[in-house]
């Protein structure tokens, strides 16, 4: 398990956006500590904090995404676009290349973004 800080260093968000998903029911802690209040977060957690960003990335409110994370059905294109449309998001989307440039960024430079070891700098 993870503790907040690491696993927002994980998933390149803030502690507290992690906070705020756990009130809002849209990313709970697998564990809180019953004395201190801490959470702890699993790597198995990892993929629904990037589906999370990645629909706040499409324009998406945390309301749909609420409603779209606690479904037992993957979402289907249409209901997604249908979302979209409804938020006007449709005629503004990025292009594929910037879609690209998001998820090369969420997925590191070539790094494994799981690695517990810091990159390394200059000539050695």
């Amino acid at each position: 398990m993870f503790k907040i800080g690491d696993f927002s260093r994980l998933g390149q968000v803030s502690t507290r956006m992690l906070r705020h998903y756990d009130q809002l029911g849209l990313l709970k802690p697998k564990h809180t500590d019953k004395f201190s209040g801490y959470r702890y977060y699993t790597i198995d957690q990892l993929g629904d904090l990037n589906r999370i960003i990645a629909l706040k990335e499409l324009g998406l409110s945390l309301e749909q995404i609420a409603q779209i994370m606690g479904e037992a059905k993957p979402l289907n294109a249409d209901k997604l676009r249908g979302m979209l449309m409804m938020n006007g998001l449709r005629s503004s989307s990025p292009s594929p290349r910037s879609k690209r440039g998001w998820v090369a960024s969420r997925r590191g430079s070539g790094r494994s973004r799981l690695s517990m070891n810091p990159p390394l700098t200059g000539a050695g």
